[in-house]
């Protein structure tokens, strides 16, 4: 097993919006050298003009800081949103153009995959089960079309993330039904596995265990985000002692159970969300701190690439 540690810059919001900021605090102040890019700071890509202006900027500082960009994700911007479950068709298809963009704003960026949140059901659809059915299985195919494009564009994979609502896909049923090998014309849907959603209602058992879910995917798996969690909410609270104290994540437990269950090589993404009213330098010290707790962990074990 090898693993890359990296971060989403979705730390980065309202605070380091602009490419060569963040882009510095995650090489000089943090020290990583792998990013996921959150589509909330990939800003002004609604014109022609704009998107290439924002690949631009955003190539520039990646390479001025030395920085791999592996892929986009879906930030809370889109989260928000009920994307390809959306209860009117117009939407579903509007969200079908608007992955389409996003996947090739992702080649054009050079990342190799995108994807994150698909989509989520409205409550009359899901309280009725024959539109349940009709959106789980519209969603199904829409993702295959979106898997067909991603293919011709040049991606190598896409990743559908598991989620904390009941209406979106949250269980580990749920998110097997989306995965998929791919083939000639398809790009794979692959898991991207958070290990602090598994605080979904109503659910009970190994569906609350992330190592549970580690142990079960983790052969598949091509990236896991990082937060810490203690089972209840999801905090996206980051490694720090305070959190720690509380928090179910055990970066040891964490590669231990993954290497178990015969992971590859995975990607450790940071994806931890400071609260607006943090101060700034606070968060760069928690982030800080986060990074040197598994980096640690991760040399011990010599799991690092």
């Amino acid at each position: 097993m090898r693993v890359n540690l990296g971060i989403n810059t979705c730390f980065a919001l309202k605070r380091w919006p602009r490419p060569a900021d963040w882009a510095s605090v995650v090489r000089n102040d943090l020290g990583l050298d792998l990013v996921e890019l959150s589509l909330d700071l990939i800003e002004g890509i609604e014109t022609f003009a704009g998107g290439r202006d924002a690949v631009e900027r955003h190539r520039t500082a990646l390479d001025a800081n030395g920085l791999q960009a592996h892929a986009t994700f879906t930030g809370l911007s889109a989260y928000s949103l009920d994307l390809l479950m959306h209860p009117d068709e117009a939407r579903r298809e509007a969200a079908v153009l608007w992955y389409r963009s996003i996947i090739d704003l992702t080649a054009s960026l050079g990342a190799r995959a995108t994807g994150g949140h698909v989509g989520a059901m409205s409550v009359p659809d899901w309280n009725v089960p024959e539109r349940r059915v009709e959106r789980w299985d519209g969603m199904k195919r829409d993702l295959e079309a979106i898997a067909a494009y991603a293919s011709r564009a040049g991606l190598d994979y896409l990743l559908v993330e598991n989620l904390v609502a009941v209406r979106e896909p949250s269980t580990m049923a749920q998110v097997e039904e989306l995965l998929t090998d791919g083939d000639a014309e398809h790009a794979p849907w692959r898991l991207c596995l958070d290990v602090g959603h598994q605080c979904v209602p109503g659910t009970e058992g190994a569906e609350r265990d992330p190592y549970a879910w580690l142990q079960r995917f983790g052969s598949r798996l091509v990236e896991v985000q990082l937060q810490q969690s203690d089972g209840i909410a999801d905090h996206h609270w980051a490694f720090t002692e305070e959190h720690n104290a509380t928090g179910l994540i055990v970066p040891a437990k964490v590669l231990d159970t993954l290497e178990a269950a015969g992971a590859g090589t995975v990607d450790l993404i940071f994806e931890i969300i400071p609260s607006w009213e943090d101060p700034d330098d606070r968060v760069i010290a928690d982030l800080l701190s986060s990074v040197d707790l598994w980096r640690s962990a991760i040399a011990e074990r010599g799991t690092g690439a």
